[in-house]
């Protein structure tokens, strides 16, 4: 009967080298960079919803007068 052969790993083999903890050093993120960011965006995004909004009343609108006349 024969047995497995038992396989040993070492950590600091080469190959093993991405399981090693190392200290990762983050950048801070500077919260009103951020902020500014977000507000520019959300008010843009407003914006846009308002001219497509405005278009697509306008678009009724014409509709309703083209109709109502006929």
């Amino acid at each position: 009967m024969e047995t497995k052969p038992q396989i040993n790993f070492d950590i600091n083999l080469q190959k093993f080298e991405y399981l090693k903890r190392k200290e990762k050093k983050r950048k801070g993120v500077d919260i009103n960079e951020l902020n500014n960011r977000l507000d520019k965006t959300k008010r843009s995004d407003f914006y846009t919803n308002v001219k497509i909004i405005a278009l697509c009343l306008s678009f009724i609108a014409i509709i309703f007068f083209i109709s109502w006349k006929t």
